[in-house]
């Protein structure tokens, strides 16, 4: 099983639970984001506080960290740390709320990328629960208050949602990964779903073999 992040002695910011789920959702974003937009968010809890910093010595420490799940998740070896999992005999417990609060802490930052792609149902459906379940185990009694007055009454138990919580993370992960690769390779050849007889992407009114395929 995988374990948590061993912080610095000096480390002053937020615990290991929140750590390892805010360094999940950096990790699930579609597109590429530089740390530094998320990084003050494990120091004061997404408090929008401009004069937050992490030090070199912490960045680097928090960024092996954030590599090392992402390696583990690609090679199907991720489980959710102990200290952070669902049990039935424990229920939610201050880990595991610890671990939702920091994965939603850094979402916002993660989200609008998610909004510009094309997502299948599959995908979205993922996401959906992922972000309900980290919801309830942030505050259960809350979110389904919230639900119920939005109309949302067909939804499954929280206990069913709990125990799926680490596969959700990795679908999430490897379908952000994915869609990154995607992007990527689009860079790299922008005209790669382009015919060399189809007009030019340019506008030119030329065919692309005239055009820019030449």
């Amino acid at each position: 099983m995988t374990t948590l992040m061993t912080l610095p002695a000096d480390w002053e910011g937020m615990p290991a639970a929140f750590i390892e789920g805010a360094l999940l959702a950096a990790n699930a974003n579609p597109k590429p984001l530089e740390p530094e937009v998320w990084l003050p968010v494990l120091v004061d809890d997404g408090m929008e506080n401009t004069d937050v910093t992490v030090s070199d010595e912490h960045k680097v420490a928090i960024l092996n960290h954030f590599e090392m799940q992402y390696r583990h998740i690609k090679a199907g070896e991720y489980d959710l740390p102990e200290a952070v999992a669902w049990s039935e005999a424990e229920g939610v417990h201050e880990g595991l709320q610890h671990f939702a609060e920091g994965f939603l802490s850094v979402w916002p930052h993660i989200e609008p990328a998610w909004a510009d792609q094309p997502l299948s149902d599959g995908t979205m459906n993922m996401l959906s629960a992922l972000i309900t379940t980290l919801m309830l185990a942030m505050n259960e009694e809350e979110t389904l208050a919230q639900m119920a007055e939005a109309g949302i009454d067909n939804m499954p138990a929280p206990a069913s949602l709990y125990p799926q919580l680490e596969l959700m993370v990795t679908e999430v992960v490897m379908a952000a990964d994915e869609l990154q690769i995607g992007a990527a390779a689009q860079a790299v050849n922008p005209y790669k779903d382009t015919g060399r007889n189809d007009p030019c992407p340019c506008e030119s009114g030329k065919k692309f073999k005239q055009c820019c395929g030449k």
